[in-house]
């Protein structure tokens, strides 16, 4: 994942250090090293939970991501992540008919 100013502001040194990299090639961005299918950011000391070590620092693309959103459960299906987080539809209340 592509990081933005305002995320590697965010993150500070240290930590862009241990999880990020600057591309090789021009324009030089700076992404979210990855491990394998996961994102580096995922503290893997948790077997089939996987969460993520950088959350209150993560970036912008990960903010807009919801915890437990189709969105994130998808993600995590796709990465073989587990699902740490549930996500449970609100049930439709029956309709009332007037009568």
């Amino acid at each position: 994942m592509h990081l933005l100013e305002a995320d590697e502001e965010r993150l500070g040194g240290e930590l862009l250090a241990k999880y990020t990299y600057v591309s090789p090639k021009p324009p030089y961005f700076r992404f979210v090293k990855n491990e394998g299918e996961r994102c580096g950011g995922l503290d893997t000391s948790m077997p089939g939970k996987y969460p993520c070590a950088i959350y209150e620092r993560r970036p912008e693309d990960c903010r807009i991501v919801e915890p437990g959103s189709p969105a994130c459960l998808e993600a995590r299906r796709l990465g073989h992540l587990g699902s740490s987080v549930e996500f449970l539809r609100a049930l439709a209340a029956p309709e009332r008919r007037e009568g």
